[in-house]
C-alpha cells in the first residue's frame, strides 16, 4: 500500500492539455466552414487528394494510403476529482487498407490520487483507427485499443500492479507542414485488472483522457 502523502495539484497542467485541444478543433472547424468543397460524411479517396506532401517521405503513398507506415508520440491526460493520470506514449503506425490504420504503443504513465504517493507504470498495447472522414490536409477518425499495464504500486491505491487498459475515442489528424501531422483526442481511459484478483482487489478507474502529439512519417 501507498503511503500518505502528496497534496493533488495537477488541474492547471489538464488545463493546458483541453485548452490547446480546444484551439485545434475550433481552428480546424472554422477551416472547414471556410473550404470550398463542403463537408459530408463520403470517402474522399486520398489516391484522388492534391497537393499532399505526405508523399515526399514514401514515395507513391500518401497518408491515408494502404502501406503508409508513421511514428506517433503523444501526451496524455485524464484527471478526476481524486486522481490525476498522465502518460507518454510512442507507437508504430500502418494503414492495412485505406482509412484503416493498426498501431503497436508503449507508454510511460503516472498515477496521482490525493492522500497518497504516486505510482509509475509502463504500458505495452495494440489499436485500431478508422479515418471516417478525410480531406487532403486533415482526417476525423474513430479508435479503440486494449493495453497491459505494470506499474510500482496498486493503481488505484487499493488496486493491483498489473491492470489492463481498453480504451474508445474520437480525434483528429492535421497536416502542419511536409512531413508532420497533428494528432488528437478524447477518450475513454480505464484502469482495472478485470476481476482477475476477486472483485474486492478490482477498484477500477474510468475517467475522460485528453490527447496530443505529432505523427512523423516513417
Amino acid at each position: 500500500m501507498r503511503k500518505d502523502a502528496t497534496h493533488l495539484g495537477p488541474q492547471t497542467a489538464l488545463r493546458g492539455v483541453l485548452a490547446c485541444l480546444a484551439v485545434l478543433f475550433t481552428s480546424l472547424a472554422a477551416w472547414a466552414q471556410d473550404a470550398k468543397a463542403p463537408l459530408r460524411f463520403v470517402h474522399e479517396p486520398w489516391s484522388e487528394q492534391e497537393g499532399s506532401a505526405d508523399a515526399a517521405s514514401q514515395p507513391g503513398l500518401r497518408y491515408g494510403q494502404e502501406d503508409y507506415v508513421s511514428w506517433a508520440i503523444s501526451y496524455s491526460a485524464a484527471y478526476q476529482a481524486e486522481s490525476f493520470d498522465q502518460g507518454l506514449t510512442l507507437s508504430y503506425n500502418r494503414f492495412l487498407v485505406d482509412d484503416i490504420e493498426w498501431l503497436l504503443e508503449a507508454g510511460l504513465w503516472s498515477f496521482y490520487d490525493r492522500g497518497a504517493d504516486a505510482a509509475y507504470g509502463l504500458s505495452v498495447g495494440f489499436g485500431f483507427r478508422w479515418h471516417f472522414l478525410t480531406r487532403e490536409r486533415w482526417s476525423l477518425f474513430a479508435d479503440l485499443g486494449m493495453a497491459i499495464l505494470g506499474t510500482t504500486d496498486g493503481v488505484p491505491p487499493q488496486g493491483t500492479h498489473f491492470n489492463f487498459m481498453p480504451r474508445a475515442g474520437v480525434g483528429m489528424t492535421y497536416q502542419i507542414d511536409e512531413t508532420i501531422r497533428l494528432i488528437g483526442g478524447v477518450r475513454w481511459h480505464h484502469v482495472s485488472n478485470a476481476r482477475t484478483r476477486g472483485d474486492a482487489r478490482n477498484p477500477a478507474r474510468d475517467a475522460p483522457l485528453a490527447y496530443v502529439g505529432l505523427i512523423i512519417p516513417f
